[in-house]
């Protein structure tokens, strides 16, 4: 089991309660919400080079995507992922180097993990596509970085659990569904975060550009409503 702020056992399980520490309220100027519902709170994290970050509070654990892209290169074209286990953070009286860092805080990682499920032959993760991987895993999240080349297609699979996805930039792609007809996406140039609330039936995407296609998938296991306990 995962060790959790002690702060999240107040309210019980799934009912933190954020309070004035919460890094949005203490720090402000440096964090921005970018998705929110009842699951999951995504923040854009960002303390430029010689600036100040006031001491805040992470209220839950989240799925850490640190961008270590350097000075002459595009955003996000390295990235670290890691499990971040939240709690207070004392800031930055004067930063070391640019930081830019995307949190996907886990709402309810105070309540027991639901008890293991064999996956569908068709979960990403069971067709064994090399261009799908889990960079990180633990009893709450499973989280997939997938990848396209150019001018190449998915295997036809599915997606078991609801996701935050995350786009960082993406080439013109089409999303293929049997029966149907192909679903066009444009270039995307800018970061793009979405929840998908649902399971993913039988579909596949192409890449039509001449880069890369990357998106990181950040699976939301299913919990009892039992709390964790201490």
């Amino acid at each position: 089991m995962l060790l959790l702020p002690a702060g999240l056992y107040a309210a019980g399980c799934g009912k933190t309660v954020v309070d004035a520490t919460d890094a949005v309220a203490a720090a402000p100027a440096n964090h921005k919400v970018v998705l929110e519902n009842d699951t999951v709170r995504v923040l854009e994290a960002r303390v430029p080079l010689h600036s100040k970050e006031l001491p805040h509070t992470h209220p839950w654990p989240s799925v850490f995507f640190e961008d270590q892209s350097g000075p002459h290169e595009q955003p996000w074209t390295k990235v670290n992922i890691r499990w971040s286990q939240g709690g207070p953070s004392k800031g930055f009286d004067d930063s070391d180097r640019d930081r830019h860092n995307l949190l996907v805080e886990l709402k309810d990682t105070d309540c027991r993990p639901a008890a293991a499920a064999e996956l569908p032959a068709t979960d990403a993760m069971k067709i064994h596509d090399p261009n799908m991987t889990v960079v990180l895993e633990n009893p709450y999240v499973r989280v997939l970085s997938v990848r396209v080349p150019p001018g190449e297609k998915e295997p036809w699979h599915t997606h078991t659990w609801p996701a935050v996805v995350v786009y960082f930039r993406l080439p013109p792609s089409q999303r293929l569904t049997p029966n149907a007809a192909p679903v066009p996406r444009a270039e995307l140039t800018a970061m793009q975060v979405t929840f998908d609330p649902n399971s993913q039936p039988l579909h596949s995407v192409e890449n039509l550009g001449k880069v890369y296609y990357q998106a990181y998938r950040v699976e939301i296991k299913p919990v009892t409503r039992e709390a964790v306990a201490r």
